[in-house]
Formats: C-alpha cells, sequence, structure tokens
C-alpha cells in the first residue's frame, strides 16, 4: 500500500474599514470586479438607512437585486435558510455576482452560511449595523445558523473580503440593542484586551465618534487575537449564556445572556479555585459600573439547563468544555488547550447551590432587561 499525505494550505484576508462618513462615500466608489449585486438586508435598517444604501450602491451602474429579511432569531434557522436559497437560484446568481449583506449579527451569520454554502463561495461584503455585527459577527470568519433545539449548532468557517463598519449606524439603535455590542465588548476586552476595557470605560463617560470608532477598532483586535488561539476561545460565558438564551425563548437577547453567562462562570472559577474572590467581586462591579447585565432568572430548569449546555459545540458527549478566566486578561488554559473539561454532574451541582444564593435572581428577567438602563438597586 502507498501512502500520499497532501497539505491544503489557504489563506483569507479580512479588509476590515472603520468610517464616520455621513454621505457613504466609500459605499458608492469601491472597485469591483462583479457583474451583479445581491443586497440582502434588515428589515429595520431598510427602514432607515435603506434608501440611502441603495442609492449609494446604484452609482456602480449595476443590477441589483434585493432581499429583505426580519431581524429576529428564527431568520437565522435551517427552516429560514432554502428561502434565501430559493432567491438567488430565482435570479441566478453565480461567483461573477457580489453578495452584499447589510444588517446586524443575525443577517450576518445567516448570509454567511449562505454564501459558504452556495455555489462552494459565493464573494461576500459585508456592511454590519450594529456594534455586536461589528465586532464579533463579522471578524472571524464564524458561520451559523440554529435548529429548533440548539442555537448556531450548524456552522463553517468562511470569510468576507470586505467589512465596512460606519459608526452612524450604532446612532439610531436604541441604548438596548447598542449594549448586546458593549456586552461582547467586554467580554472581549477581559479575555485579552487591557486597552479594549479601557475604551470601553471612556465610551461610557463621553460616546464621541472617536471613542465609538477605537471601540470597534480594539474590538476587531481583540476578537481576532483570540480567534488565532482557537475557533472557540472567545466562548466566555457562552455555554451558559446560549442555554439561557434559548430557555427564555429569545427573550433575553444574546449580549445581555452572554453576560450573565460569564457572571456564572466567575463564580464557577471561584468554586473550582481558578479565580479569587477579589478578582469575580472586580468583574462584578466593572459590569455594574458600564450598565451591563448582572441579573438573572429565577425560573430556570437546571435539568433543562444542563442538556442545553451538553449540545454545545464545544461539549463532548461525557463532558462539557468551559472557557473560564483565572484572572482578568488571563483566561485558563492547560497545555495550550483553552477549555476547562468537566463533567456536567459536577455543574449541576454547582448551579443548584448558585440557583440558591445569587444576589441577582429576579422573575420575568426580560422585563427588567427590555429597560434601555439597567437599573441596580
Amino acid at each position: 500500500m502507498k501512502k500520499v499525505d497532501i497539505t491544503y494550505k489557504s489563506s483569507s484576508t479580512i479588509h476590515f474599514l472603520i468610517d464616520d462618513d455621513q454621505k457613504f462615500s466609500w459605499v458608492k466608489n469601491f472597485e469591483t470586479k462583479y457583474n451583479r449585486f445581491f443586497i440582502i438586508i434588515d428589515e429595520n435598517v431598510q427602514k432607515i438607512w435603506g434608501k440611502q444604501l441603495i442609492k449609494a450602491l446604484e452609482s456602480h451602474k449595476k443590477k441589483n437585486f434585493i432581499f429583505i429579511v426580519e431581524s429576529k432569531e428564527s431568520t437565522k434557522n435551517i427552516h429560514f435558510y432554502p428561502k434565501l436559497i430559493k432567491f438567488l437560484e430565482k435570479e441566478k446568481c453565480n461567483l461573477s455576482d457580489l453578495v452584499i449583506g447589510i444588517g446586524g449579527g443575525i443577517v450576518i451569520d445567516l448570509l454567511s452560511f449562505t454564501c459558504s454554502t452556495y455555489m462552494r463561495g459565493l464573494p461576500l461584503y459585508l456592511i454590519p449595523t450594529t456594534l455586536i455585527g461589528m465586532i464579533d459577527a463579522s471578524t472571524a470568519g464564524k458561520t451559523c445558523l440554529s435548529t429548533n433545539e440548539n442555537k448556531n449548532i450548524l456552522g463553517t468557517f468562511y470569510y468576507p473580503e470586505i467589512v465596512y463598519n460606519n459608526i452612524l449606524f450604532l446612532k439610531t439603535y436604541d441604548w438596548y440593542f447598542h449594549r448586546q455590542g458593549l456586552s461582547e465588548s467586554f467580554k472581549y476586552g477581559i479575555l485579552c484586551s487591557p486597552k479594549l476595557v479601557d475604551a470601553l470605560f471612556k465610551y461610557e463617560k463621553n460616546k464621541s465618534n472617536i471613542n465609538l470608532k477605537k471601540l470597534v477598532n480594539l474590538g476587531i483586535d481583540a476578537r481576532v487575537k483570540i480567534r488565532n488561539i482557537h475557533p472557540q476561545a472567545s466562548n466566555l460565558g457562552h455555554t451558559f449564556g446560549h442555554a439561557i438564551e434559548k430557555m427564555s425563548n429569545y427573550k433575553i437577547l444574546h449580549g445581555d445572556a452572554i453576560t450573565i453567562g460569564s457572571v456564572i462562570s466567575f463564580y464557577f472559577s471561584e468554586e473550582l479555585g481558578l479565580m479569587s474572590v477579589k478578582t469575580r467581586e472586580k468583574l462584578m462591579s466593572m459590569i455594574q459600573e458600564l450598565g451591563l447585565n448582572l441579573y438573572l432568572d429565577s425560573s430556570y430548569d437546571i435539568d433543562q439547563w444542563i442538556d442545553l449546555m451538553m449540545a454545545d459545540k464545544k461539549s463532548t458527549a461525557t463532558h462539557l468544555n468551559l472557557v473560564l478566566l483565572k484572572d482578568i486578561y488571563s483566561p485558563y488554559s492547560s497545555k495550550n488547550w483553552p477549555f476547562y473539561k468537566i463533567k456536567p454532574t459536577v455543574v449541576k451541582s454547582f448551579l443548584e447551590k448558585f440557583m440558591k444564593t445569587y444576589p441577582y435572581l429576579v422573575k420575568n428577567v426580560h422585563r427588567k432587561l427590555k429597560k434601555e438602563l439597567i437599573q441596580y438597586e
């Protein structure tokens, strides 16, 4: 028998642009070799910015095809995916065309997955319109769809050619939605970037365009830095938090769920002897000062919680793999493996105790979080 080993190497470069140009000059003037534009746009963005953006894209004298999607969790679902495929097939979209995604994380996740699978890779530009879209969904090549049972269980890695971030989009969002992106920024910051954490506190005090652009820039840098360690090394709070999203029927948005998921992981790290009480208290104080979420619903079923966590992408058939912190800017790692391997029975025992003592337990927590500013008594 003859054995032949072949190694395939590929590299992907994403060009990130950070802007505050009110005229969206780049959208009008970018150079392109593609024949037609397929524009996938969030319906809320369409109402506010659609006319201006479509007019800018029409400057290229290309034929445009527009597909409007709702910004809700069910859009990023395997059952919606065929609708987008049908649209592309109907208009005979091919590799000579350019797909342009305009919207937040839901649009970006859905479209990136679709482009990665249709014709084995359609050319893709992204125009994120939320902070989560700018510093998370568009940055590291992750694509994902959910099923009825599990969030983000389907996915590929696929890279857009260009990501155009204009912070003016962020000025039209309620703080409730903006907080979701700040939550992700905080998570990336405490994992690896003192500069990003400092930028968050500066932005909290002075919400200038300069501070916001710096926040986006440092958020992208931190995200890519962690991505180069491991695709899921950024998942602090996600194993707990994704389950919280599902148990709330997605009434709790991603950022709020990930922040409280991170808090739970701080307590668990303390329980394991990885993190000091002082560090955990410091982190919670930072979260409160930034106006992020410390509240947790008191009604969650722990058995369901564990079952959902066991469906996490990092889990095995017998163990959970958690991203944990030892200290601020110091994630747990063992032999270059960035996850803490633990039996679900241990996590269940911890959660049973935690849910009896945690000081920020409330009923119907989504109602408290729906407000723009979280009030701490």
